[in-house]
């Protein structure tokens, strides 16, 4: 049964971009700051009321009527316009039970979703989690690292003075690889430009066939995220032994990263050859 639910999710999620872009007026009205904060409630509850009672389903009239699976097999979208989504939660909706069912497909830190379709589907109930931003520009920080799903779904709306613009897709293909230095946890970057770019490239309808193309990036995201010290750590190493000079506006770390080296690359030079060895076999024993 949860593989009918993803392939669901999978073409819904593509119809609900095409009928949101038909509602730009509405959402344009959107307000997204209320007392100088950014706020996204307003938006919740409007997806919340438009998806229960005008979008709860794949349309009938769907122009897809296939769909190709990661294994290539072709499903036809037909058998998966009886699932419905009866609830879309927002986060004071979700129950003590709700989140246990949740719990038990992430393998990451459990937090509140933005919204969570309840679906229906031959009388059984699953629990889909949807990530909602919102940007004025293009790239915003994203989720802490440790609380990233990368194939969770994501309703991307960027406002300008006189357009919105919509994207559907999953978290993995709207993160553009860039992460700032982390002061806590480190949060990298979702790009509505990045979505959107993944969507042209890789989602691909031909003859009603809908189909989600892998590509090359998202496994460097996927290294981003299941390891991000490890790139962190790559990208240092290459702006010590390959910038010949340094840049405007450069991160201030960089310097200090410079700086540090230098130091222990002095302490490190003074020490006998057993006691190099010595040091570098304690530093790995401290990692975790």
């Amino acid at each position: 049964m949860k593989e009918e639910i993803q392939q669901f999710i999978c073409v819904y999620m593509y119809e609900l971009e095409r009928y949101l872009a038909t509602q730009k007026d509405e959402i344009r009205k959107m307000p997204l700051w209320l007392d100088e904060a950014n706020t996204d409630r307003p938006l919740k509850e409007y997806l919340k009321h438009l998806i229960e009672n005008s979008f709860d389903s794949i349309p009938q009239n769907s122009g897809i009527g296939g769909l190709i699976t990661d294994d290539g097999t072709t499903v036809d979208v037909f058998s998966l316009l009886s699932i419905r989504i009866s609830r879309v939660l927002l986060p004071e909706n979700i129950t003590d039970e709700i989140k246990d069912i949740i719990r038990t497909g992430k393998d990451n830190i459990y937090t509140n979703p933005d919204i969570c379709f309840e679906i229906n589907f031959k009388g059984n109930l699953y629990y889909e989690t949807v990530e909602l931003k919102t940007t004025k520009d293009n790239v915003i920080p994203g989720s802490s690292i440790q609380q990233v799903t990368p194939n969770e779904w994501v309703i991307f709306v960027k406002f300008s003075k006189t357009n919105v613009e919509i994207a559907t897709g999953q978290y993995i293909n709207a993160i553009n690889s860039s992460m700032q230095f982390p002061d806590r946890s480190p949060r990298p970057q979702v790009s509505f430009k990045e979505l959107s770019q993944w969507n042209k490239a890789n989602r691909i309808v031909n003859d009603s066939i809908l189909e989600l193309k892998p590509d090359l990036n998202s496994v460097l995201k996927y290294e981003l995220l299941s390891d991000w010290q490890n790139v962190l750590s790559k990208r240092w190493v290459d702006i010590l032994i390959n910038a010949t000079s340094t840049k405007k506006n450069e991160p201030w770390f960089n310097n200090a990263l410079r700086k540090f080296v230098l130091d222990f690359l002095d302490k490190y030079d003074e020490l006998p050859f057993e006691e190099k060895i010595a040091l570098k076999n304690k530093i790995k024993s401290l990692i975790e």
